[in-house]
C-alpha cells in the first residue's frame, strides 16, 4: 500500500520541533511496510527565516524503511480573521492547488490521501483524492474543531462530506464529528496518539540530571506545551510561585513569557533530548483547557512520571486516576494542592509511576500504526 500524506506540521532543518508528533506517526506506518511520501509545502515567505528546505528528500523511518519527502514551494496567508473575510481560505485554496499537483508528479498512484487536521491539509487531501480519484482519510486531532472557524459548519459537512474515513484521537472528537459535521460513525475510528517507546523510556534519573547539569536535591516539575492561554502554563507558575524546594522545566515555546525564580529551564528542547528531561523530572504538570489526544502527556507516562493534569473529557481516553491527580485546570489552588500531595508523597510516586509504565503500553505508536494501516487496507477494498 502507498500512502501520501499531506501536512502543514512537519519537523524542518528551521523548525526541528514543528509537527514531530506528525512525523514519529508516518515513520511508524512506513514500518509496517507501507509506501510513504509525505507532501510538505514551504512556503515562498519562510525565506525570511534563512535557506527554504530541500525539495526533496528521504528520512530514515528506522527497521530499514524510508519516507520521501517533497516541500513543493506554496503561499500561505496564515489563519487569521479579517472581519470581511478569512485568511484561511486563500490558504485552503492555494494548498488544494499544489497537493493536486503534487501528487499528479509522483509518477505513480497512491491508494490512500491522508490530511492531518480538518483544514487545512484534510480539505486538500479530500479535493486532492476526487481529483485523482484515491480515498481519502484525515487525522482529526483539533480538540475544538478551531481550524473549521474559517469556512464554518455548514461548508465543513460539504467539504467532507466524500471523505473515505475519519482518525479521531479521542472519544470526544469521535462525537464532534458525528454531532457538528454530521459524520457517519461507520466512518470513524478512535486512535488516540501513541509513543515510541524506543524514543521515551523510564531511565535512572540521577544520570539524566547529570547530563543536564541539574542538582540531585531539586523536586522538578516538567511541563511541555505551547506557552499560551490553552496549556495552563501560567496557571503551574502561579501555582509554584512563592513555594521553596520546587522547580520548573517549562519545555515550549509561544507568545507569553514566563517569569519565576522556580523555573530552572525555559524553552524548546529537541526531541532527541526530550527523555533525558522527562526522566530528569519528578511529575509532570499540564492544566490544560483543551486538547485532541495529548502527545506529551503519553510521553511523560512512558519516562514513569506521574501526573497532574485536567479534569476534562479530552483526558479521559488516556489517564485515570491510577496514573494522574486531575483538576479543574484554571483553579491554581487546586494545582498547588495536587503538587504538594506528590511532593509529600514519594510512595504515593512510586506506585503512580509503576501504573504509568503499565498503561503506556497501550499506546504503544507501532500498535497504533498497525491498527490503522488494517484499518486503511480495509477501507481501500471497500473503494475499490
Amino acid at each position: 500500500m502507498h500512502i501520501v500524506f499531506i501536512t502543514g506540521n512537519y519537523p524542518s532543518p528551521r523548525h526541528p520541533t514543528s509537527g514531530t508528533f506528525v512525523q514519529q506517526f508516518v515513520w511508524a506506518i512506513a514500518r509496517q511496510g507501507v509506501k510513504c511520501t509525505v507532501i510538505n509545502p514551504t512556503s515562498l515567505f519562510d525565506r525570511r527565516f534563512g535557506s527554504y528546505p530541500a525539495r526533496y528528500s528521504k528520512e530514515n523511518a528506522g527497521g530499514g524503511w524510508e519516507v520521501n519527502l517533497y516541500r513543493p514551494f506554496s503561499i500561505s496567508f496564515s489563519h487569521k480573521n479579517l472581519g470581511w473575510t478569512h485568511t484561511g481560505r486563500w490558504t485552503q485554496y492555494v494548498l488544494n492547488f499544489v497537493s493536486k499537483r503534487a501528487v499528479g508528479a509522483l509518477g505513480t498512484r497512491p491508494d490512500v490521501i491522508y490530511g492531518h487536521f480538518l483544514y487545512h491539509a484534510g480539505k486538500a487531501a479530500v479535493v486532492t483524492g476526487i481529483h485523482h480519484s484515491i480515498p481519502s482519510v484525515i487525522g482529526v486531532g483539533e480538540g475544538t474543531f478551531w481550524t473549521v472557524e474559517a469556512f464554518g459548519f455548514a461548508r465543513a459537512k460539504r467539504d467532507f462530506a466524500l471523505t473515505a474515513g475519519f482518525i479521531a484521537v479521542g472519544q470526544h472528537i469521535q462525537d464532534g464529528l458525528s454531532t457538528q459535521i454530521g459524520i457517519p460513525l461507520g466512518k470513524i475510528t478512535v486512535e488516540p496518539n501513541g509513543v515510541d517507546c524506543t524514543r521515551f523510556f523510564k531511565a535512572d534519573q540521577s544520570e539524566a540530571r547529570s547530563q543536564l547539569s541539574l542538582g540531585l536535591e531539586l523536586f522538578i516539575i516538567a511541563f511541555v506545551g505551547t506557552f499560551d492561554d490553552l496549556k495552563g502554563g501560567k496557571e503551574l507558575v502561579s501555582a509554584v510561585d512563592g513555594m521553596s524546594g520546587i522547580s520548573l522545566a517549562m519545555i515550549g515555546r509561544g507568545e507569553k513569557s514566563f517569569d519565576s525564580k522556580n523555573i530552572i529551564y525555559k524553552g524548546t528542547v529537541n526531541h532527541t533530548q526530550m527523555c533525558t528531561w522527562l526522566n530528569a523530572a519528578d511529575i509532570f504538570v499540564l492544566p490544560t483547557r483543551e486538547e485532541g489526544s495529548c502527545n506529551a502527556v503519553i510521553e511523560a507516562m512512558a519516562c514513569g512520571l506521574p501526573i497532574v493534569t485536567s479534569n476534562g473529557n479530552y483526558m479521559d481516553d488516556i489517564v485515570d486516576n491510577e496514573v494522574a491527580i486531575r483538576v479543574d485546570p484554571v483553579d491554581v489552588r487546586a494545582i498547588r494542592e495536587a503538587i504538594l500531595v506528590l511532593k509529600n508523597d514519594p510512595e504515593r510516586r512510586k506506585r503512580m509511576s509503576e501504573a504509568c509504565l503499565k498503561k503506556v503500553k497501550q499506546f504503544d505508536i507501532n500498535e497504533r500504526a498497525r491498527r490503522v494501516t488494517v484499518w486503511m487496507e480495509e477501507l481501500v477494498k471497500k473503494k475499490s
